[in-house]
């Protein structure tokens, strides 16, 4: 007989990888931003428009990389369930 409920150790596990996750995100967003000031520095742009781009990028690309593990993550369950 198998135990239904899941083990103490994939439920921490399910945790550290989804505390990991908004770790990640906030890296992103902000070394995509900070590489968007030091742009706009270089070239002495008036208007921040490499700060707006490059900030937007990494909030996308961060929130595909939370979609894309959340997936992930949910795909390996139902497989654990079966």
């Amino acid at each position: 007989m198998k135990n239904k409920q899941p083990s103490l150790k994939r439920k921490v596990n399910k945790y550290v990888k989804f505390s990991s996750l908004g770790i990640q995100m906030g890296l992103i967003i902000y070394l995509f931003t900070w590489g968007g000031m030091v742009l706009d520095e270089r070239n002495e742009m008036s208007t921040p428009w490499f700060t707006v781009a490059f900030s937007l990028s990494g909030v996308i690309g961060s929130l595909v990389l939370v979609i894309r593990e959340v997936i992930k993550i949910n795909k390996h369950d139902d497989s654990q369930k079966i």
